[in-house]
């Protein structure tokens, strides 16, 4: 993509983006992941499939990775709207939690890089805390047996598949839903033995404000923690990837305030999703994205945090400048400092704009080529760069600057 202000062209090139989960309208099957929601007293539960847990939610073993993140896999704002109500993300008394199973049988077979009895539940998130690094307890069911919550976990699908037939999502009568049967209220708000195993529950209840802001997927109302837990075989093991009765930890499902669902799996995040995450304006993925110019001010937001702009309200304000006084062009910027190793910024010059020779924006002042960069520390965010040419570079008294960005 090309961008272009009134003093200085801009070429911007972006790299592959990442794929998002696609889910078609379909009801949840053995093996898929149910995203689930419950109030306690209320009358109407939610449920959600988010698709094959062993193929998407697997961390490293099989789908996203730990260089990957899963956003806007689907938005169910509309369910949770119509089961609790428009005021759910503030609503200290909705429980949301994770569980996926593909069988309860006792044989050995490998499905999809998994075992039989292989379950899949989440764990309430703490603190939003560091992405990628799980903040709440494995679980341990050493020594035990997954039948059980694997036979539970087949059956709360069933029920999904059974009462909303061709739906990834919709909301059902406490009378008609499992959750309660498997996710049991002892009294108040204490939670029993989800799935017949995990005492204390595998929910997250919500709170009264945002939990916090959770890298990329923005602003989330619940985080919760996905554990993967594999069958304990003493004749052979028979899995791909996982400890045996403990909870490996694959991730972080987030649900945003704005009902989006992601998968976070980064470890410590790039510098890019740490500065987009300081501007709560934008609020959605697509938002946040590199080529995105929220504000519409002509500069997206990839260039934004290259030059230290803010990408949620519309300026000028960083155009590079360009003076033709003396006996030298000088182009000149300003680049963050966090941004020098992620998105590393060139400067090319040309005289016909198609053949363009490139100039390594360094660390410290020296020279490239024809031309001599500056660089002034500023203060500790930021550094004044400036490219000085001499007028010889022009050729027919035309001479094109522009600043390549790469992400």
């Amino acid at each position: 993509m090309k961008y272009q202000s009134n003093k200085l062209l801009f070429a911007i090139l972006f790299g592959t983006a990442l794929p998002l989960t696609q889910l078609q309208a379909q009801t949840a099957a053995a093996g898929d992941l149910v995203l689930y929601f419950q109030q306690l007293g209320g009358t109407n539960t939610a449920y959600v499939n988010l698709g094959s847990a062993a193929l998407l939610y697997r961390g490293a073993a099989s789908g996203p990775t730990a260089d990957r993140q899963n956003l806007n896999i689907l938005n169910i704002k509309a369910t949770l709207d119509a089961a609790f109500g428009t005021g759910w993300p503030s609503d200290p008394t909705i429980y949301a939690g994770l569980a996926g199973a593909r069988s309860a049988s006792t044989s050995g077979t490998v499905v999809n890089g998994d075992q039989n009895r292989t379950v899949y539940v989440s764990r309430a998130r703490a603190a939003v805390s560091t992405l990628g690094a799980r903040d709440s307890d494995a679980w341990n069911l050493f020594p035990g047996s997954l039948t059980g919550p694997a036979s539970d976990i087949v059956s709360l699908t069933n029920n999904f598949a059974t009462r909303l037939t061709g739906l990834n999502q919709g909301v059902l009568n406490t009378t008609l839903s499992s959750i309660d049967d498997f996710n049991p209220f002892l009294s108040g708000s204490i939670q029993g033995a989800a799935f017949s195993a995990f005492a204390g529950g595998v929910q997250q209840v919500g709170s009264a404000s945002v939990f916090g802001t959770f890298g990329p997927a923005g602003q989330v109302e619940f985080a919760l923690d996905l554990n993967r837990l594999v069958p304990d075989e003493t004749v052979s093991m028979n899995e791909i990837a996982g400890q045996a009765l403990f909870g490996s930890y694959e991730g972080t499902v987030t649900v945003g305030t704005n009902g989006t669902v992601a998968f976070i799996t980064q470890g410590s995040g790039s510098a890019y999703d740490a500065w987009i995450a300081g501007f709560p304006l934008l609020t959605t993925p697509t938002d946040k994205l590199p080529e995105t110019d929220f504000d519409n001010d002509g500069f997206s937001n990839l260039e934004e945090f290259v030059l230290n702009g803010n990408p949620g309200v519309s300026s000028q304000a960083i155009t590079p400048t360009f003076d033709a006084s003396g006996t030298n062009f000088v182009f000149g910027f300003t680049r963050r400092d966090d941004s020098k190793t992620e998105s590393p910024a060139t400067f090319q010059y040309g005289s016909d704009l198609v053949g363009w020779t490139d100039v390594a924006i360094p660390v410290a002042t020296g020279p490239s080529g024809a031309a001599t960069v500056t660089v002034i520390p500023g203060d500790a965010v930021t550094d004044s760069i400036s490219v000085s040419l001499p007028k010889t570079e022009a050729v027919g008294s035309k001479l094109f600057g522009r600043i390549k960005i790469v992400k």
